[in-house]
């Protein structure tokens, strides 16, 4: 880094399908500002999610619920921001917190969105807009500090040999062959799988597994007793993989021919990692705003909705075959 160069401070800290789609600007930043010294502030699962990312210079981890929880702790935080004397932050996340984290680091440019006409302790916004493509929403950000609009929208996810190898290591535990399997994922904090009942995911899951099986359920603890359930309709072709470091279930779906489960992080780590993809979606009003804003884009990916009516259901598991098929060209 020269002498004089930009000092930033990208605080994108909270959830993981969130951070994978906050990579294309942060790409977009360091290649407009290549001698720029970049720390990326992020919760402690973004950060080992994150933790081979090539594009920064450092990682901090902010834990507002454990030990940055309270005055004394934020403010121990805020020495440790201005020790790096930033010139810049970048709020990828609309939290009143870290606006004032980003005041009190002494940064001069303070980049983030502006909720009805309001952001806080920032000077250099763009309006937020619901049912805007999430990756497009934060390139905004990018191309407030000059980043070129033909950046890349691809998202990305770095992997390390000792998550390669554990990877392997679990496909051969399980009995399980690369790119002949489907993973799984029936979970979710901000989009949990209620709107379909344990039976009529069992019939979902087993008309994927028509396509691909055995199948992966991967998930964390809160999530398992579904996949336990679901799993149990269809022994033969079903295997858990669950509390895995979350690289290693990057690796698993990267390894998978193919990837179907609920709005959340796991669909966004998919896309990531390049692995096809069905992503379902909580069927109410806002469903079209969703799928706008965060479903995967492209050829390999389909958002499917589930019917509210039941007497349906027949007619959605033909149109999930039609994507699978779709998909796996």
């Amino acid at each position: 880094m020269r002498a004089g160069s930009p000092r930033f401070l990208i605080f994108r800290n909270g959830s993981i399908g969130n951070t994978l789609v906050a990579v294309p600007a942060i790409r977009a930043i360091r290649k407009t500002f290549p001698d720029a010294h970049l720390s990326l502030i992020l919760d402690s699962t973004g950060a080992a999610l994150l933790k081979n990312c090539p594009l920064v210079n450092e990682i901090l981890v902010y834990d507002k619920r454990g030990r940055h929880r309270g005055i004394p702790a934020n403010l121990a935080f805020v020495r440790q921001l201005r020790q790096r004397h930033p010139t810049h932050a970048v709020l990828f996340k609309r939290f009143f917190r870290n606006g004032l984290l980003a005041f009190l680091s002494g940064a001069d440019n303070r980049i983030g969105y502006e909720t009805n006409g309001s952001a806080p302790f920032l000077n250099r916004t763009t309006p937020y807009a619901e049912g805007k493509d999430i990756v497009e929403l934060n390139l905004r950000l990018a191309f407030l500090l000059g980043a070129e609009n033909s950046a890349s929208r691809e998202l990305e996810l770095w992997l390390d040999g000792e998550t390669v190898s554990k990877g392997r290591e679990f496909l051969e535990s399980r009995g399980l062959e690369e790119n002949a399997y489907t993973a799984v994922s029936l979970g979710g904090i901000t989009s949990p799988p209620n709107y379909l009942s344990t039976e009529e995911w069992q019939e979902v899951v087993r008309r994927i597994a028509d396509f691909c099986h055995p199948v992966v359920f991967l998930g964390v603890g809160a999530e398992k007793s579904l996949a336990e359930s679901v799993a149990d309709s269809m022994p033969d072709h079903a295997r858990l993989g669950f509390d895995l470091p979350i690289l290693v279930t990057a690796e698993i779906i990267r390894r998978a021919r193919l990837f179907a489960g609920t709005n959340s992080g796991p669909a966004h780590m998919a896309r990531a990692v390049g692995t096809p993809g069905l992503i379902f979606f909580r069927p109410d009003e806002n469903t079209a705003r969703e799928i706008e804003k965060w479903s995967p884009k492209g050829p390999r990916y389909r958002a499917l909705v589930p019917p509210t009516d039941r007497r349906a259901m027949s007619e959605f598991l033909r149109a999930l075959e039609e994507a699978a098929s779709e998909v796996l060209k």
